[in-house]
């Protein structure tokens, strides 16, 4: 009872914001902006209580399911399947409706070959078991807890077998009527008829189905800031209706006509895409515009956006969150307010893009960089290229094929237009990969507090409203550079410095972040090891340390560039996402044990790096006495050249902060007793033990000469070696040790700095408690 009274008040309360919005939605427009970002604030506070409220109805234990599969939502890639389904029974519970998220490997490749036949709604009994979604394991890393949450998704279902729930038949004609269906038949219609490229291009821009377009150059469309252009918005619906109703009127029908047929094709249209943010803003605007305009009753494209807005967030509060309803509804809102008084002052339509594509640029930065720590202002002068070719050539050309896809395929003039498409499409993935190229095209901001998010949107603000009212510009000016140069150097001049051990599974990376930023240092990469696949069983989307941990972590504390990488020794788990790393992050220097070469991926890697610029440095300790290295970082091992080996690898001692470090790589028991003996007085704070807390490791005499107060074991979680060993363990408890382990608490964090005050208690983090 409770409860229900709980959820009537929160939602009445929302429905009072929404009258009140919307009886100020025709007033001025400082006070719809002021009003709005209430709504928005609401929608947060909301958002979040509902948190505290929201119910599963599956269980642990559950393991046989009845799923609902909508082929839009699978996705095959080598020998693994990923689908969003919803869940109609599990084990003796029926009639359910929540949504989860499966994972299945394939066996066989004729197994593969029948599920890429898969185009209809369809159930099938899943066996398997549930699994909560993980929670984030690194600092600022992306969280696919919180993303699942935010599409009502509670648990991952890991299968282990997939039967179907009743035998393969042909789609009946119910089944084509069905959207979903509908949308599969014409996606595989496109792929039979057209080319890879142009299937690619005309899925995303008229269906929103981006699965086919090239990783490498959906990162180019995403690194110069026009991956808008592959998203269906308001631009793509206005042509739509433009063109549509162009064509009506032509062959005579009548506005009244012209109307009713708009409202059936664009909801059914939205339907078929899958009413993306963008799309629904559109469309929804759309419609109300043209409503007003069939009753007499002008609607305003202020009011449209308000009512399209409130009716989005009564449908799905958690939309606010994603990046594209931001940039949506920001952008959209931004052009309508200043459509007259700001892009439209010059005659020449050149100068006024060039006043639209800075301005936009400006607004997006702080989004951009809330969600991906950086942004590319070469996107304001590659819109002026590609925004054009996309509008007046590749959308008219994709719609032209797609239609001619039923009505000419086959014919000469087909093929001549498919090899036309064909040849614009390669020329445009070609410039777009040129202007990556770019130099310094990407700004990295780091994750900059909140504090700073506010002053420079207030800084933004400002400076339209000056630009507006061409009134104290040059003040303006001055405050958005002081900010905007603030909002850049925050996070990478931080004056705080800090020690990560990142948590990137069974294997090592270490970053090593120096107060204002005086250098940035990284031992070890991690990465996974390798088996040998069959082709088909290999995806193309691999989700690899470097992109899932390491580049995300390092770019959110502002850096753009590591001073030294110190990799230990030639194994997979230390060295595997080196090359990877450099292809996103800039290393001016590798620093590796003589020998480490022998070792053929660490050789192919380090030659690539050295081509790109990277000085390469091979040492042993004997040849680097009274050298230091890193912050203030000795050698103490290998005493010679070796093979790349666990034993040969390099061990690295300092002081950093207030405490004196030792990593050790993965140096087994001979190699710790000679060091011992080398060092019999070594001073040891913090101990980063060697090899994951393996048996053949971290033997007792050493353990305890260097009685370290904290030890830091990163292993991966449920590892199959078992890591770390009891014995090693034990040995920790006896020497009353803390241990650290990345397994079962994330990534460790040791922040410290010279000169400011720090409390003393926050001084070690984890990320996972």
């Amino acid at each position: 009872m409770c409860a229900i009274i709980v959820l009537t008040t929160h939602w009445l309360s929302y429905l009072l914001l929404f009258i009140w919005l919307i009886r100020l939605a025709a007033t001025r427009r400082k006070e719809l902006i002021i009003y709005t970002c209430l709504l928005m604030s609401a929608t947060f506070f909301f958002a979040g209580f509902e948190k505290n409220h929201n119910r599963t109805a599956l269980l642990a234990e559950d393991q046989l399911f009845l799923i609902e599969l909508d082929p839009n939502k699978l996705k095959i890639d080598g020998d693994q399947i990923q689908f969003y389904g919803t869940v109609k029974e599990a084990g003796t519970k029926v009639k359910l409706a929540e949504k989860v998220v499966v994972f299945y490997r394939l066996s066989t490749e004729e197994e593969k070959n029948n599920w890429k036949k898969q185009q209809k709604v369809e159930d099938f009994i899943v066996t398997g078991s549930l699994a909560k979604p993980e929670k984030n394991r690194n600092l600022n890393q992306f969280d696919y807890h919180r993303y699942l949450y935010r599409n009502k998704i509670h648990w991952i279902v890991e299968a282990t077998t997939i039967d179907i729930h009743s035998e393969l038949q042909q789609q009946t004609f119910f089944d084509k009527l069905n959207l979903k269906n509908l949308r599969q038949n014409i996606l595989a219609h496109i792929e039979s008829e057209t080319t890879a490229t142009i299937a690619s291009y005309i899925k995303t821009l008229l269906f929103a189905d981006t699965s086919s377009i090239d990783d490498q150059v959906m990162s180019g469309y995403k690194e110069i800031g026009i991956i808008h252009l592959l998203s269906i918005s308001g631009l793509h619906i206005q042509f739509f209706i433009t063109g549509l109703t162009y064509i009506l009127w032509r062959l005579g029908v009548t506005r009244e006509r012209t109307y009713l047929l708009l409202l059936i094709f664009l909801p059914l249209y939205g339907s078929l895409t899958g009413w993306g943010t963008s799309i629904f803003r559109a469309i929804v605007m759309s419609l109300l515009s043209q409503t007003g305009a069939r009753i007499r009753k002008p609607i305003s494209g202020l009011d449209a956006w308000s009512w399209t807005l409130i009716f989005g967030l009564w449908l799905n509060p958690y939309q606010i969150f994603s990046i594209g309803f931001q940039l949506s509804y920001l952008l959209s809102l931004t052009l309508m307010l200043f459509s007259d008084s700001l892009f439209n002052r010059s005659k020449l339509a050149s100068i006024n893009n060039v006043v639209i594509s800075f301005i936009l640029t400006l607004i997006s930065i702080p989004i951009l960089s809330f969600h991906f720590f950086e942004f590319s202002w070469i996107g304001m002068f590659a819109n002026l290229i590609f925004v054009p070719l996309f509008t007046w050539v590749v959308m008219p050309l994709s719609i032209f094929l797609f239609a001619s896809s039923y009505l000419l395929s086959g014919t000469l003039f087909f093929h001549f237009l498919s090899n036309l498409m064909e040849s614009l499409l390669e020329m445009t993935e070609w410039l777009v990969l040129k202007i990556k190229l770019f130099p310094y095209s990407t700004i990295v901001t780091g994750k900059v507090p909140f504090g700073l998010f506010i002053l420079m949107i207030i800084g933004l603000i400002l400076f339209i409203v000056a630009l507006e009212g061409r009134k104290k510009i040059k003040r303006s000016v001055v405050l958005l550079v002081v900010v905007f140069t603030i909002f850049i150097y925050y996070q990478k001049y931080n004056p705080f410095g800090e020690v990560l051990v990142l948590d990137v599974g069974q294997g090592d990376a270490i970053l090593i972040k120096k107060p204002f930023g005086a250098g940035v240092y990284l031992i070890d990469t991690g990465g996974a090891m390798a088996f040998e696949k069959e082709e088909w069983q290999i995806r193309k989307k691999q989700s690899t340390v470097a992109s899932r941990v390491l580049i995300p972590v390092i770019k959110s504390l502002g850096v753009t560039q590591i001073d030294q990488v110190f990799i230990t020794h030639g194994d997979e788990d230390h060295m595997g996402e080196l090359k990877e790393l450099a292809e996103s992050i800039n290393i001016k220097k590798l620093i590796f044990p003589v020998g480490t070469t022998k070792k053929q991926p660490f050789y192919e890697a380090a030659q690539t790096l050295e081509k790109n610029g990277t000085k390469l440095s091979a040492l042993t300790a004997e040849n680097t006495q009274k050298q230091l290295f890193g912050p203030s970082l000795a050698v103490l091992w290998p005493l010679k050249a070796g093979e790349g080996e666990n034993n040969d690898s390099l061990v690295l001692y300092g002081k950093i902060g207030d405490y004196y470090w030792l990593f050790p790589g993965d140096i087994e028991e001979a190699g710790e007793a000679e060091l011992a003996a080398l060092y019999p007085n070594l001073r040891v704070d913090i101990l980063k033990v060697a090899h994951h807390g393996s048996q053949t490791s971290t033997s007792e005499k050493f353990v305890q000469q260097l009685n370290p107060k904290i030890a830091l074991i990163s292993c991966g979680l449920n590892n199959r070696y078992n890591h770390p060993n009891e014995a090693v363990m034990e040995r920790f408890v006896e020497l009353n040790t803390t241990v650290y382990r990345t397994d079962l608490q994330g990534s460790f964090r040791y922040t410290y700095s010279d000169d400011l005050t720090r409390v003393k208690e926050r001084d070690f983090q984890t990320i996972l408690k």
